[in-house]
């Protein structure tokens, strides 16, 4: 079946419809692309996905992309973090006090702490800072688009580069698609789907474009598909960066006991504290340490993220005892006060989170373009995936969206759809732009939270004081 058998050519299609994807539709219709499709795996859209943080050079890039789209969703944005103030802090202030994420050592000692109010980051990078369900930002950039031009229940399984377009084979009705890399719960380390898995019993349908952006994350099938078969093939799925998170959320009936002891040393008021060993740094050079963030519920209640260098034989086949047994182990041999030990096995087993971290690394060493093929392009996770460790995920996805929609708009608005040669160099100038800048932010990614306030500070101003009217004027030049 092809499009419903209308046999229909978009100027562009774009696989996933997550943050990124909905973005780019929306900056290339904001230039007047209206012949355009987004379609995704997803069998209906559903509260999923944890909380983003939008930094200034994410709200820049999408206030860029549509000044609608950036007042609402920095609206709710602001709104969510009011209630989860009200719900932490137990009442409503007429004077919120100014709230900070510290990053201290096991004597409670402050190494670095930034602040989380919205007014800080404006005035100091020209652009605030927001904290947002994944589902509430996906829903308000789809909210934006007319319902028809985004397809849920087509999972992208092959494609197929013709002279003039791509064709795109999806699947519908597939229930067993499982993404090993992006789930928060417990799950088998060996799940990995294979895209060119043959699935019975569902709908096949095929989508022929002109352009195809692939957002459709670190699991990205199209990625997969462009890079097998080639001397790419190593990197056609994401790797293991070496880290691992651990956690549960919500501890409830927590001893007042523990709760004070924490309180007092470590939170101190705060709602949130990252915690780890610096006597570590000092005593072995360049070692990974491993570190906890605690988070602050209401009442006897606490939450736990615990990011740790693990190999992944270590994790294989484990239950979750064994999990919780395997984070308190580890958090007592960097020598954490035995009281984290014991929250560490306080976890709820239907609550735990084991997550291995991926990344597509943005360094690869090779010679061609490796975010595009011909009439292809990579954006967001699908061609830099990492680690949260920075929270640049949806950011950098953003800062592409820009890009690459100001890309595709100076294609369509030069009629070279047909001219492969314009494509091939307006996708390789998005990369040239884009890649150096991401190896620098996975780089930092894997390694600032050794880093000092003075580092941290000289990052936060290189990366978010950045004028996105300036990145694209580079590009257009």
């Amino acid at each position: 079946m092809n499009d419903m058998g209308s046999g229909k050519i978009y100027d562009v299609l774009i696989v996933g419809a997550g943050p990124v994807g909905l973005a780019t539709a929306i900056a290339l219709r904001q230039r007047g692309i209206n012949n355009l499709l987004v379609i995704d795996r997803t069998r209906s859209f559903r509260r999923v996905g944890q909380v983003v943080d939008l930094l200034p050079n994410g709200l820049k890039a999408l206030k860029y992309i549509d000044e609608q789209a950036y007042q609402q969703v920095k609206a709710t944005g602001l709104d969510f973090i009011q209630i989860r103030r009200q719900k932490s802090d137990g009442k409503e202030q007429k004077t919120p006090r100014k709230l900070f994420w510290c990053q201290k050592n096991l004597l409670g000692e402050v190494i670095r702490s930034i602040p989380l109010d919205f007014d800080f980051w404006f005035h100091r990078y020209g652009e605030g800072r927001i904290s947002i369900p994944w589902y509430d930002l996906q829903t308000n950039l789809r909210n934006l688009l007319p319902s028809e031009i985004v397809k849920v229940n087509h999972r992208c399984v092959n494609f197929s580069q013709e002279t003039a377009y791509v064709q795109v084979d999806c699947i519908s009705g597939d229930e067993k698609y499982n993404n090993p890399f992006a789930h928060w719960e417990m799950q088998s380390l060996n799940q990995v789907t294979d895209v060119n898995s043959d699935p019975q019993k569902c709908e096949r349908q095929q989508f022929q474009a002109k352009l195809v952006v692939a957002a459709d994350g670190i699991n990205s099938t199209i990625r997969q598909l462009i890079y097998c078969n080639s001397d790419l093939n190593q990197w056609a799925k994401p790797s293991y960066s070496g880290f691992v998170a651990i956690g549960c959320l919500e501890i409830d009936n927590i001893s007042n006991e523990i709760i004070q002891e924490l309180e007092n040393k470590y939170f101190q008021g705060e709602r949130v504290v990252t915690l780890r060993n610096d006597s570590l740094k000092s005593n072995v050079q360049n070692i990974d340490s491993p570190r906890l963030i605690l988070i602050r519920r209401a009442e006897n209640a606490l939450g736990y993220l615990f990011h740790t260098p693990l190999s992944l034989d270590l994790l294989e086949n484990k239950s979750p005892e064994a999990i919780i047994n395997l984070a308190a182990n580890i958090l007592t041999k960097a020598d954490f006060p035995p009281i984290f030990s014991q929250l560490i096995k306080l976890s709820n087993i239907e609550q735990l989170i084991c997550r291995p971290y991926y990344i597509h690394p943005a360094n690869i060493p090779h010679s061609q373009p490796i975010w595009s093929s011909e009439r292809l392009v990579l954006v967001g996770d699908a061609a830099h995936g990492m680690p949260p460790f920075a929270a640049q995920g949806a950011n950098q996805g953003l800062e592409d969206a820009a890009i690459i929609g100001t890309a595709i708009s100076t294609i369509i608005d030069n009629n070279a759809l047909d001219n492969q040669e314009i494509i091939s160099h307006l996708f390789s100038k998005y990369e040239q732009l884009r890649r150096p800048f991401m190896e620098k932010i996975q780089e930092a990614t894997m390694k600032n939270h050794n880093w000092s306030q003075t580092e941290w500070d000289s990052y936060s101003d290189a990366v978010y004081s950045r004028n996105v009217e300036d990145l694209i004027s580079n590009f257009t030049a």
